[in-house]
Protein backbone atom coordinates (compact mmCIF):
# COMPACT_ATOMS: atom_id res chain seq x y z
CA UNK A 1 0.00 0.00 0.00
CA UNK A 2 1.24 3.74 -0.67
CA UNK A 3 2.22 5.71 2.19
CA UNK A 4 -0.65 7.90 4.05
CA UNK A 5 0.20 11.30 4.90
CA UNK A 6 -1.58 13.01 7.46
CA UNK A 7 -4.62 15.28 6.05
CA UNK A 8 -2.96 18.96 5.62
CA UNK A 9 -3.81 22.13 3.62
CA UNK A 10 -1.83 22.82 0.15
CA UNK A 11 0.74 25.42 2.52
CA UNK A 12 1.60 22.50 5.04
CA UNK A 13 2.02 19.58 2.20
CA UNK A 14 4.49 22.06 0.02
CA UNK A 15 6.12 22.90 3.13
CA UNK A 16 6.57 19.38 4.58
CA UNK A 17 7.61 17.95 0.80
CA UNK A 18 10.55 20.76 0.94
CA UNK A 19 11.73 19.51 3.90
CA UNK A 20 11.06 15.99 2.81
CA UNK A 21 13.07 16.47 -0.02
CA UNK A 22 15.74 18.87 1.45
CA UNK A 23 14.91 21.98 -0.78
CA UNK A 24 15.17 25.40 0.30
CA UNK A 25 12.82 27.84 -1.13
CA UNK A 26 15.32 29.80 -3.22
CA UNK A 27 15.61 26.60 -4.87
CA UNK A 28 11.77 25.43 -5.19
CA UNK A 29 11.34 29.09 -6.82
CA UNK A 30 13.84 28.84 -9.33
CA UNK A 31 12.60 25.24 -10.45
CA UNK A 32 9.07 26.42 -11.16
CA UNK A 33 9.89 29.93 -12.09
CA UNK A 34 8.99 32.03 -10.04
CA UNK A 35 9.97 34.24 -7.04
CA UNK A 36 11.47 33.40 -3.21
CA UNK A 37 8.75 35.82 -1.56
CA UNK A 38 5.86 33.90 -4.22
CA UNK A 39 7.08 30.81 -2.51
CA UNK A 40 7.22 32.67 1.21
CA UNK A 41 3.81 34.31 0.94
CA UNK A 42 1.93 30.82 0.21
CA UNK A 43 3.54 28.68 2.64
CA UNK A 44 3.52 31.38 5.24
CA UNK A 45 -0.52 31.28 4.30
CA UNK A 46 -0.67 35.05 3.42
CA UNK A 47 -2.44 35.99 0.37
CA UNK A 48 0.41 34.51 -2.03
CA UNK A 49 -1.13 31.86 -4.77
CA UNK A 50 0.44 29.72 -7.03
CA UNK A 51 -0.24 29.32 -10.60
CA UNK A 52 -1.54 26.25 -12.24
CA UNK A 53 1.01 25.89 -13.95
CA UNK A 54 3.50 26.07 -10.89
CA UNK A 55 1.35 23.92 -8.75
CA UNK A 56 2.14 20.79 -12.34
CA UNK A 57 5.81 21.89 -11.76
CA UNK A 58 5.93 21.30 -8.11
CA UNK A 59 3.71 18.19 -8.45
CA UNK A 60 6.32 16.99 -11.05
CA UNK A 61 9.16 18.03 -9.26
CA UNK A 62 7.81 16.06 -5.89
CA UNK A 63 6.74 13.07 -8.15
CA UNK A 64 3.18 13.45 -6.33
CA UNK A 65 -0.15 14.17 -7.74
CA UNK A 66 -1.89 17.11 -8.49
CA UNK A 67 -4.45 15.97 -5.16
CA UNK A 68 -2.06 15.38 -2.95
CA UNK A 69 -0.44 18.83 -3.32
CA UNK A 70 -3.73 20.56 -3.13
CA UNK A 71 -4.80 18.35 0.10
CA UNK A 72 -7.27 16.84 -1.69
CA UNK A 73 -5.98 13.21 -0.81
CA UNK A 74 -3.60 11.90 1.94
CA UNK A 75 -1.62 9.73 -0.58
CA UNK A 76 1.44 11.31 -2.83
CA UNK A 77 1.11 9.25 -4.88
CA UNK A 78 0.82 9.87 -8.91
CA UNK A 79 -2.27 8.58 -10.87
CA UNK A 80 -1.54 10.09 -13.98
CA UNK A 81 1.04 10.18 -16.36
CA UNK A 82 2.10 11.99 -19.40
CA UNK A 83 1.79 8.79 -22.12
CA UNK A 84 5.22 9.63 -23.43
CA UNK A 85 6.48 9.10 -19.72
CA UNK A 86 4.92 5.69 -19.46
CA UNK A 87 6.74 4.74 -22.74
CA UNK A 88 3.59 2.98 -24.72
CA UNK A 89 2.83 3.16 -27.97
CA UNK A 90 -0.47 5.37 -29.23
CA UNK A 91 -2.04 1.45 -30.07
CA UNK A 92 -1.14 0.23 -26.85
CA UNK A 93 -2.96 3.33 -24.97
CA UNK A 94 -6.04 2.99 -26.89
CA UNK A 95 -5.70 -0.99 -26.04
CA UNK A 96 -5.72 0.12 -22.87
CA UNK A 97 -8.49 3.34 -23.02
CA UNK A 98 -10.51 1.35 -24.82
CA UNK A 99 -10.81 -1.51 -22.66
CA UNK A 100 -9.88 -4.02 -25.38
CA UNK A 101 -7.54 -5.25 -23.02
CA UNK A 102 -8.46 -6.92 -19.61
CA UNK A 103 -6.57 -4.12 -17.34
CA UNK A 104 -6.90 -6.44 -14.19
CA UNK A 105 -4.67 -8.91 -15.87
CA UNK A 106 -2.28 -6.20 -16.88
CA UNK A 107 -2.31 -4.56 -13.68
CA UNK A 108 -1.25 -8.13 -12.21
CA UNK A 109 1.32 -8.72 -14.74
CA UNK A 110 2.83 -5.21 -13.93
CA UNK A 111 2.76 -5.35 -10.02
CA UNK A 112 4.23 -9.27 -10.41
CA UNK A 113 7.63 -8.90 -8.98
CA UNK A 114 8.75 -11.76 -11.20
CA UNK A 115 7.25 -9.99 -14.38
CA UNK A 116 10.26 -7.50 -14.85
CA UNK A 117 12.57 -10.95 -15.67
CA UNK A 118 10.08 -12.19 -17.75
CA UNK A 119 10.13 -8.93 -20.04
CA UNK A 120 13.81 -9.52 -20.03
CA UNK A 121 13.40 -13.18 -21.47
CA UNK A 122 11.12 -11.64 -23.98
CA UNK A 123 13.24 -8.97 -25.33
CA UNK A 124 16.17 -11.89 -25.44
CA UNK A 125 13.82 -14.08 -27.49
CA UNK A 126 13.01 -11.28 -30.43
CA UNK A 127 16.34 -10.75 -30.70
CA UNK A 128 16.99 -13.90 -31.22
CA UNK A 129 14.49 -14.65 -33.09
CA UNK A 130 14.91 -11.64 -35.69
CA UNK A 131 18.98 -12.36 -35.75
CA UNK A 132 18.00 -16.35 -36.99
CA UNK A 133 15.83 -14.89 -39.46
CA UNK A 134 18.61 -12.27 -40.92
CA UNK A 135 20.65 -15.24 -41.03
CA UNK A 136 18.42 -17.81 -42.67
CA UNK A 137 17.64 -14.23 -45.24
CA UNK A 138 21.40 -13.58 -45.68
CA UNK A 139 23.54 -17.03 -45.76
CA UNK A 140 25.90 -15.53 -47.59
CA UNK A 141 27.02 -13.37 -44.83
CA UNK A 142 28.84 -15.38 -42.80
CA UNK A 143 30.36 -17.27 -45.21
CA UNK A 144 33.88 -18.33 -43.01
CA UNK A 145 32.66 -16.77 -39.95
CA UNK A 146 32.07 -18.63 -36.81
CA UNK A 147 28.27 -17.68 -36.35
CA UNK A 148 28.41 -16.51 -32.96
CA UNK A 149 31.62 -13.64 -33.74
CA UNK A 150 30.59 -10.52 -32.96
CA UNK A 151 31.22 -9.88 -37.05
CA UNK A 152 28.46 -12.13 -38.09
CA UNK A 153 26.07 -10.05 -39.53
CA UNK A 154 28.28 -8.05 -42.26
CA UNK A 155 30.67 -5.22 -40.22
CA UNK A 156 27.79 -4.98 -36.97
CA UNK A 157 28.34 -5.61 -33.73
CA UNK A 158 25.90 -7.88 -31.95
CA UNK A 159 23.77 -6.18 -29.85
CA UNK A 160 24.26 -6.51 -26.37
CA UNK A 161 22.22 -8.44 -24.34
CA UNK A 162 20.37 -7.52 -21.14
CA UNK A 163 21.49 -9.39 -18.00
CA UNK A 164 18.67 -11.38 -16.44
CA UNK A 165 18.36 -11.11 -13.14
CA UNK A 166 18.80 -15.21 -11.65
CA UNK A 167 16.62 -16.17 -8.20
CA UNK A 168 18.83 -17.08 -5.46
Amino acid sequence: MAQEYLPAPSNVRLADLMKEHNISQPELAKEIGCSKSTISRFISGAKGTLTHEQVLKIARLFNVSTDFLLGETNIPDRKNYDIAELGLSVEATKNLYTGRVNTEVVNLLLENARFAELTYRIAQYFDDTERHAHDIEHPAAHKGQDPGSSQSRKGHQSPKKASVPRRP
